[in-house]
């Protein structure tokens, strides 16, 4: 009877953590997260950027995801300075140990003019979107070699 009993035990705990959201496939990595800030350090370094953000989510439900945003100053809103600002995302993730994981970045940069409502960012045009990451011919010759070692 203490077999079953510590059995039923285990199982209830097992189902709390399922339902609380304790998972052990839910994985942070916090070279992901070291990637994402550092963007937006090297964004808000630049004069035309006003603001930028990023977002790290991970679970199972959502896998790997890093979502950026940069604001960009009306008078410098163009569709170069959000390639500029892509191109400074992609050297970062391009030199990070985040660049082997499985994940998703994805960018998005928004004049400062015409910002998005929060909930209703598809009302908002951006002058640049997309996901990050280069061929890597194309990493080798323009950023270097990459880190050898997570």
């Amino acid at each position: 009877m203490p077999r079953r009993m510590i059995g039923v035990v285990g199982a209830v705990f097992l189902l709390i953590g399922l339902l609380t959201g304790c998972n052990v496939f839910v994985q942070y990595y916090e070279d992901v997260d070291e990637l994402g800030k550092e963007i937006v350090a090297d964004w808000k370094e630049q004069p035309e950027v006003a603001d930028a953000s990023y977002e790290y989510v991970h679970g199972i439900d959502s896998g790997q995801q890093l979502n950026l945003k940069v604001i960009v100053r009306a008078e410098s809103a163009s569709y170069e300075v959000a390639d500029k600002l892509k191109d400074i995302a992609n050297r970062d993730y391009w030199q990070s140990t985040a660049y082997d994981r499985e994940i998703s970045p994805q960018f998005v940069a928004y004049s400062s003019d015409n910002l998005p409502v929060e909930g209703k960012w598809e009302l908002a045009s951006p002058i640049g979107k997309g996901g990050l990451g280069v061929p890597e011919k194309v990493g080798l010759e323009k950023y270097g070699p990459r880190p050898s070692k997570r």
